[in-house]
């Protein structure tokens, strides 16, 4: 009975593993014929409440790996707002993807100060001068809150992608942008109208907060299966993936 147990174990373990390994390739291969042009355009991808590098770590790989962008470095912000840097290798100024990890991930509006010098910084040592967002749940908010402050960076914010996000409390941006294009993207799981944590209806507000003050703005709801759609796996869909790298880095 043991030995039966322990191969019902393992063989369990087999599938799920094969499983894996082929969401994995699969999730290459859709990016593998995709071209997007080469800029000096850092993205900076922000993860939500209590986010780490988990959070986001699958996208940002998954972008890596075919060379659509290049991940060789990682922001780290402590609890009193100073910056580390994680440094994976020479840093490649074609198409950076920089994850942004903040030590207290719970404040929006206090990681929104705190990315002004993570900015700041990428701006006068690494010579950046346009970013994108990338920011799930709170961290498409931390971005929002980014562009209503009073002082920003010295960097030109072009374009952000909010992915399952909703903005309580805000109020409508007090800044013209008329450089910055918006994509609001929010999951329904089937019918249900929400991702399992925020509702479609409290996502598509952001429209009247930011209407009149950006170049563009397009929302977009997507509707799938839990595997795709759920809150926490909308950053795992490799349609996701597709559709964001090219509204980040569109065709000149």
């Amino acid at each position: 009975m043991k030995h039966r147990r322990g191969l019902i174990i393992t063989l369990t373990l087999i599938v799920i593993l094969g499983a894996l390994a082929g969401w994995w390739h699969s999730r290459w291969q859709i990016l593998k014929h995709t071209q997007v042009p080469t800029t000096r355009t850092a993205t900076l991808f922000l993860p939500g409440t209590q986010g780490a590098w988990l959070s986001l770590r699958s996208m940002v790989v998954s972008l890596n790996r075919p060379h659509l962008g290049h991940f060789t470095l990682t922001a780290k912000v402590a609890f009193n707002g100073s910056v580390t840097w994680d440094s994976h290798g020479t840093f490649d100024p074609r198409n950076p993807l920089i994850p942004v990890i903040f030590k207290d991930n719970t404040h929006p509006r206090r990681q929104a100060e705190q990315l002004r010098t993570v900015l700041t910084v990428l701006h006068r040592h690494y010579g950046i001068d346009h970013v994108n967002f990338v920011g799930h749940s709170s961290g498409g908010t931390i971005a929002y809150d980014y562009l209503n402050q009073s002082q920003p960076a010295p960097v030109t914010v072009d374009r952000l992608v909010c992915l399952g996000a909703d903005f309580p409390e805000r109020t409508p941006l007090r800044y013209h942008y008329p450089q910055l294009h918006i994509l609001n993207l929010a999951g329904s799981i089937g019918r249900l109208g929400n991702d399992s944590e925020v509702p479609v209806n409290t996502a598509t507000p952001m429209k009247h907060l930011v209407q009149g003050k950006v170049a563009s703005y397009h929302f977009q709801k997507l509707t799938g299966p839990i595997w795709n759609t759920q809150h926490s796996l909308l950053h795992e869909n490799p349609a996701v993936d597709r559709l964001m790298i090219h509204f980040l880095y569109p065709p000149i």
